[in-house]
Order: structure tokens, then C-alpha cells, then sequence
């Protein structure tokens, strides 16, 4: 009987790629992998530590699954990932449940930590700085729906954002070669991918340190030579590292999503530099501007953080104001969480948390009304959707996505008169529309 494995993914899509990795690399080697904790002999928790509010998910995650250990019969824990990156030996020291830890540099060796740790060794492998980026090469057990997956095209980031522990976690910038990618990417069309969506902490760098200059367009047009492939989406644009001619190829290949996903953080150039955010905020609306100027129909989203010390009643304003003129079509808003080490956390000008909800929630009504107005203008239009399966609220209604919906991140389009197979396209008519969501009926295939 073989042992089996199960992973508990938390965090960014970045981290469950690392998660699919895994899993992968234990079927090969004999492990049977389950979705079911019940059943699993070993429990592998890949975690995220990118705020305060991710550390304490990983922790509370960990601390569960040891107490549930007293009523199951799995017999080992291992915790991967940016927690264990972070904490190494706080982790081992605080919670004794814990069998082996894994650092986000050496999860490509987990085989060898599981048998060692089936074996009675209590195994800390943690790189004091990250390295690895794993290649066509390595199997992967995809954990979406096999009509999505994610392609991590680099590794590691180079921005040094002065609130940001990713560089710590995760080591320097480093791309994986662009045959590589099309490799991985045609065996996922082969294994039923239809849409694929490229990911990195900073997409828009990708190439620069292989081949000398931003190479995401070039990777683009590669990409989606796929036949099988109908939509390439991409996630994580720097606004300063946009060229034109990557605004020309999403404006111009027919498979790439025209969703531009431009987190731009702040909107006051004084926050920015205290942010060591490269640009001003006059340059990422230009930005904007030359995307819906190539792309009527674009679909814009972007992410803020309220709270940073030293955001005024004034500087706040600013951004409210920005949201209200640039009217983007989808926007998260995070309060500032300081984290232990990084620059920002020595800055003097710390806002309250009172205050820094009451911001949040200020910037999410606004942007509330934005969308819903966005949403109604919708109302009438024809688009080409990928259905996702029966909605979790009611299996008589099928939901899915258009090229303006990135999975798990943005709504859904709920369908009622017709309920196609997860996978398929569907052209949908918009009957109506909420804050975030909308409702359609299918026209046609």
C-alpha cells in the first residue's frame, strides 16, 4: 500500500504552482496523492507570508491540522513555503507538531524530505537565499479546473518595494527561458488547458535578464502559436516596465486577454517614493491611457494599499479622487501591514488600524459604484464566456467568465437558461448586473 501524501495550498496562484510541483514530484516517486486529510499518512502545508493576515492563515492552518493529527492517522507534518522561508526556526521551536520544514528555494526537493521525515528525522532544509526555478522538466499535478492553468514564467523579484518581503522569501528576479515556458505550455494544451494565465511577481520584467531586454511580448506571440490555447491572460505588469510593444501585442493577438492588471499601490508621488516604487503616478496614467487608447474594450484592474505611514487625510483624498476620475474596472484595496525588517517599518507617521479599516472601506464604496455603473453599461452586449461549472449558491445556475474575469480575483457571469460543460465557450448575452457579478443567458456556442 503506498503512502500518501496531501497538500494544503495557501496564498498566491505563485504558490500553488510551487504546490502543483510538489505533488507532482511525490506521485512520480510512488507517493499516492489525496485530496482527502482523512486518508493522507503525511500532511504538507504550503504556506504564504506576505502580510500579517497570511501569517496568521498559516498558522492558524498548521495549529489545526496538529490537532487534528490526534483523531486522523496521519503521522507526519511538513510545512513549505514563504512562512517557512521566513521562520524557520521559530516554527520548529513554537510548535512541536511539526515534523520537517521547507524553504521556498528547496521545495523541488521534497521526495527526499518526506522519506526523511517518514524515517524519524526532523529535516530543516530552508536556503538562506532562494535560487531555484523549476523547469518543463518537472511534473506538475494541476489542482484547477483543467480548462485554466497557471505558468510561472520567473521567479523572484528585484523591485525592493520598501513594505515588501517577497525578495527575502522568494531571492532575485530570474526568468525561465521562453522555450521552456512553450514547452510547459503545450503539454498543459495537451492535458485539456484552453486558457492559460501567466504569472511572476513582476510579468513585465520578464526576459531582461536572459536575453538583455523586456521579452514578455516575445513570449506572448510565442505562447499563443498553441492551437489548443484560446486565451492567454497575463497577471502582474510593473507600470513602469510596460513598453509599447507589449501594449501591441495584447492589443493585437486575437488569444491574449485584453485584461491589463496594473497594480499601482498608491496614487501620491511622495508615498510612492517612501514606497521606493519606481515612476509617478502621472506616468502609470499615461500608461492606462495608451492601453484603452489601443484597446477600446480593455478591462483594467489595479491594487492600492491605504495606511502607509505617512498617508494624510490629503494624500488619501488623492486617491479616492483618482479612482473616481480614471473609473477602473477592478480595484483591491489592502491596509499597509508593516513587516518586521523591511524600510517601511522604521517609518515614523503610522496610522491607526481604526483608521486604516475606515479607508479601506471608504476606497471600496467608491469603487463600488464605479463597477456597478461599469457593470450596467454592460447590460445588452454579446461576449464570448468560459464556463466554469454549476454556481456554489445553486446547481441550477451555471457560472462562468469573460476575458474582463480573472479567476478567484474578480466576479462571475451567472447563466440560468442553458448549463454547458466546464471548458466550454459559449457566447452569453448580459441580461443584468451587480457590484462585481453579472447575468446573462447563452445565444449561442
Amino acid at each position: 500500500m503506498r503512502t500518501s501524501v496531501a497538500l494544503v495550498s495557501l496564498g498566491c496562484a505563485k504558490n500553488l504552482v510551487d504546490s502543483e510541483v510538489m505533488i507532482g514530484l511525490l506521485s512520480e516517486a510512488g507517493f499516492e496523492p489525496t485530496t482527502d486529510l482523512d486518508k493522507a499518512d503525511v500532511l504538507i502545508v504550503n504556506t504564504c507570508a506576505f502580510i500579517d493576515e497570511a501569517q496568521e492563515e498559516a498558522v492558524d492552518t498548521i495549529l489545526h491540522l496538529a490537532e487534528f493529527r490526534k483523531k486522523s492517522r496521519f503521522r507526519k507534518l511538513v510545512v513549505t513555503g514563504c512562512l517557512a522561508q521566513r521562520f524557520p526556526e521559530d516554527l520548529i521551536a513554537e510548535i512541536p507538531e511539526i515534523d520537517s520544514v521547507v524553504g521556498t528555494g528547496d521545495f523541488h526537493k521534497i521526495v527526499k524530505v518526506v522519506r526523511d521525515t517518514l524515517a524519524g528525522k526532523r529535516v530543516k532544509l530552508v536556503s538562506k537565499k532562494p535560487a531555484f526555478i523549476y523547469n518543463d522538466t518537472l511534473p506538475r499535478c494541476i489542482s484547477t479546473p483543467k480548462h485554466t492553468a497557471y505558468i510561472k514564467i520567473a521567479e523572484g523579484c528585484n523591485n525592493r518595494c520598501s513594505y515588501c518581503v517577497i525578495p527575502e522569501l522568494r531571492g532575485d528576479f530570474r526568468s525561465r527561458p521562453i522555450d521552456s515556458i512553450v514547452t510547459e505550455a503545450r503539454h498543459l494544451a495537451k492535458g485539456g488547458a484552453r486558457e492559460l494565465i501567466l504569472i511572476a511577481q513582476d510579468t513585465t520584467r520578464y526576459g531582461k535578464d536572459l536575453y538583455g531586454t523586456y521579452s514578455l511580448d516575445k513570449l506572448l506571440k510565442e505562447v499563443c502559436r498553441i492551437d489548443e490555447i484560446e486565451w492567454v491572460r497575463v497577471l502582474y505588469m510593473y507600470p513602469t516596465r510596460v513598453t509599447d510593444e507589449l501594449i501591441e501585442v495584447i492589443a493585437s493577438e486575437p488569444k491574449v486577454c485584453k485584461y491589463v492588471d496594473l497594480p499601482l499601490q498608491h496614487v501620491d508621488d511622495e508615498l510612492l517614493r517612501l514606497m521606493n516604487r519606481q515612476g509617478q503616478i502621472e506616468e502609470a496614467q499615461q500608461t492606462i491611457e495608451k492601453f484603452r487608447e489601443a484597446i477600446p474594450d480593455v478591462t483594467v484592474r489595479s491594487t492600492f494599499i491605504v495606511g502607509f505611514p505617512g498617508e494624510t487625510e490629503r494624500k488619501f483624498q488623492k486617491l479616492l479622487d483618482f479612482l473616481k476620475e480614471t473609473r477602473l474596472d477592478r480595484v483591491g484595496i489592502f491596509t499597509y501591514s508593516p513587516e518586521s525588517g523591511t524600510p517601511a517599518s522604521f517609518l515614523p507617521g503610522r496610522i491607526k488600524k481604526t483608521v486604516k479599516k475606515m479607508r479601506k472601506h471608504k476606497a471600496m464604496e467608491v469603487q463600488r459604484l464605479i463597477s456597478r455603473e461599469n457593470n450596467e453599461a454592460k447590460i445588452g452586449r454579446v461576449m464570448k464566456v468560459l464556463i466554469e461549472g454549476r454556481a456554489e449558491e445553486s446547481k441550477l445556475v451555471t457560472v462562468g467568465r469573460s476575458q474582463a474575469e480573472a479567476p478567484d480575483i474578480d466576479g462571475l457571469i451567472y447563466i440560468g437558461n442553458q448549463h454547458p460543460m466546464p471548458g466550454e465557450f459559449k457566447l452569453v448575452r448580459v441580461t443584468d448586473a451587480g457590484d462585481y457579478d453579472l447575468v446573462g443567458e447563452i445565444v449561442s456556442s
